[in-house]
């Protein structure tokens, strides 16, 4: 189960800025002839439905339906305790709640008339059962596979502004936390990062770390004991309302204190000040000059197909980088290995 401050506050994510999202998915809808749009939400795939409502399950399945004249309904897996918490941590028209999520929303849409024609974003992924409760809810509907001319849509909703300004500053301050102090153990550091985290409100916050960047600079999961070598990596991936993002920084030891890398911190910085839609060329010769180090690897993630995080650019798959993206580089000078990564955006 998630943890942290998941309410909806308009001063963060204003009610128009969600709004204008869902008329334009009802124009889009419209343009397709389909009446209504039915998007999925679950653990592990909050995204779609988050860029339109705020709305972020702490468990369970829900199903967003925006119909073509800019209505919402969204329904959970789950008991009618939790339809209050639902409406007071998302912005949308209706909630219902009930065992089998695509017949509530199938019937809701067969009585507003509304169900001739029904598209689902990223159908592959949405639960068989789901679905098939959904077209057995409207027999005589068309339910059409909307993957194609969403995702052009969707890959333009990022989170609002004052959200992702909060995550990025959570997420800096918590890797701070690295050289703040003097640390025991791997899992001192883990603990550090992981509790200013969760103490600002994240609601995941998970923290890798590759130990010895004299052997590797892939990081993972700490499971019982560790070494830290003379220079490691530390990476954390953290959500705060659904906005996602990835820093990673590489650090030193010297005595009983730790410092990060100077090519680390620039490397990072170089990162820092990338503007939206700079290409990949550009924003790896900034990284390697700044650095003063070769790029050997990369990858750019952003929210793609309901996943807070997708990979949408790598090293063998070059392009331009989105308005909003977390990059991630591993960088090498004679021998020497370094992890580093930050959000693109302003």
């Amino acid at each position: 189960m998630r943890r942290g401050w998941m309410d909806w506050v308009p001063q963060e994510v204003p009610e128009a800025f969600l709004k204008e999202r869902v008329g334009r998915v009802a124009a889009a809808c419209a343009q397709q002839d389909v009446q209504a749009l039915v998007l999925f939400s679950s653990f592990t795939r909050p995204a779609q439905v988050s860029a339109l409502t705020h709305f972020v399950p702490f468990w369970s399945q829900a199903l967003l339906v925006v119909t073509r004249d800019a209505r919402t309904l969204l329904t959970m897996a789950t008991t009618g305790r939790t339809v209050q918490w639902m409406r007071s941590s998302s912005c949308v028209d209706e909630v219902l709640v009930g065992p089998d999520i695509g017949r509530t929303a199938g019937t809701w849409l067969a009585q507003r008339g509304q169900a001739a024609r029904v598209g689902v974003a990223n159908l592959d992924d949405v639960p068989r059962p789901a679905l098939d409760s959904l077209c057995a809810a409207l027999p005589q509907a068309q339910v059409l596979d909307a993957t194609g001319w969403y995702a052009p849509l969707e890959a333009g909703f990022g989170p609002a502004p004052a959200v992702a300004r909060r995550c990025r500053e959570i997420a800096r301050g918590a890797l701070d936390h690295v050289t703040a102090q003097a640390h025991r153990s791997p899992h001192d550091i883990v603990a550090a990062v992981e509790g200013h985290a969760r103490s600002e409100g994240a609601e995941e916050a998970m923290v890798w770390l590759a130990p010895d960047l004299a052997t590797g600079a892939e990081p993972y999961r700490l499971e019982g004991p560790a070494q830290l070598g003379d220079s490691f990596a530390v990476q954390l991936t953290l959500a705060y309302k659904g906005c996602w993002v990835r820093v990673a920084g590489s650090f030193a030891r010297g005595g009983d204190r730790i410092q990060e890398l100077p090519a680390s911190a620039r490397a990072r910085q170089a990162l820092r000040q990338a503007a939206a839609g700079t290409s990949a060329v550009d924003l790896l010769r900034a990284v390697s000059q700044a650095a003063q180090a070769e790029v050997v690897s990369w990858s750019a993630e952003a929210p793609r197909g309901g996943l807070p995080l997708a990979c949408v650019a790598a090293s063998d798959l070059p392009g331009l980088l989105p308005a909003r993206a977390t990059f991630s580089a591993r960088l090498a000078s004679a021998g020497f290995r370094i992890l580093v990564a930050e959000p693109t955006s302003p």
